[in-house]
């Protein structure tokens, strides 16, 4: 009888040191934390574009900036900001700057596909675009953009890439650029915006035209 009583003991203290890993294991393992996303406004931090530098600080005429995708050297600046109601759409047409541009030896195969001249003008327009109904809309802030007389870009011309023809949802912001190389001097420049259309397709409002002296 004293040996079976010694017996179950001895099961049960081995039973018992089975189960201790376990317990310890998960006392050890690290506690996991929560981390809540931060939101950013797409107007709220300034996006540098992958093919020209960053011209915040020209405000002058013949300052120049110089970075690893280029040079640029402003030859004109004018700053309309105004604003432009187009059906939903609020866009703000803040400035308008004419460069000389030296693209570095890097981005040179990204020109090539506009020009082959190593170093070019261009003039780029900033706009800040909100959609301000309650519903998508689709909308391109340069349909046609007029240069002189004889010459038009679209924006299959645009050298700056940043996204702004596109559908835009309720209450949704963008700030950005568009800019085309030119072949000739500058004097004044007009815009012609696409339509507003809703998700079917249709036309919610046509588009508008802006120009400018420079």
């Amino acid at each position: 009888m004293k040996q079976l009583l010694a017996a179950l003991m001895l099961g049960t203290i081995l039973s018992g040191c089975g189960n201790a890993p376990d317990v310890t294991q998960e006392k050890s393992s690290p506690k996991q934390e929560t981390q809540t996303p931060v939101s950013i406004e797409k107007t709220a931090a300034y996006v540098p574009n992958p093919q020209l530098p960053d011209d915040r600080q020209l405000t002058s005429v013949n300052q120049s900036v110089s970075d690893d995708k280029g040079e640029l050297t402003l030859k004109q600046i004018v700053r309309p900001d105004v604003t432009r109601t187009i059906g939903p759409i609020q866009m703000k047409i803040e400035e308008i700057k004419v460069f000389h541009a030296r693209p570095s030896y890097g981005m040179i195969d990204f020109f090539h596909g506009f020009t082959h001249d190593e170093s070019f003008d261009l003039v780029k327009t900033r706009v800040t675009i909100t959609n301000t109904g309650e519903e998508p809309v689709t909308f391109n802030p340069v349909a046609h953009f007029k240069i002189g007389a004889k010459t038009e870009k679209t924006l299959e011309d645009d050298v700056y890439l940043e996204s702004l023809a596109t559908t835009y949802a309720p209450s949704e912001t963008r700030r950005g650029n568009f800019g085309f190389i030119l072949e000739q001097p500058l004097t004044s420049v007009e815009l012609l915006t696409s339509d507003v259309l809703n998700e079917n397709r249709d036309v919610v409002e046509k588009g508008i035209s802006f120009s400018t002296d420079l």
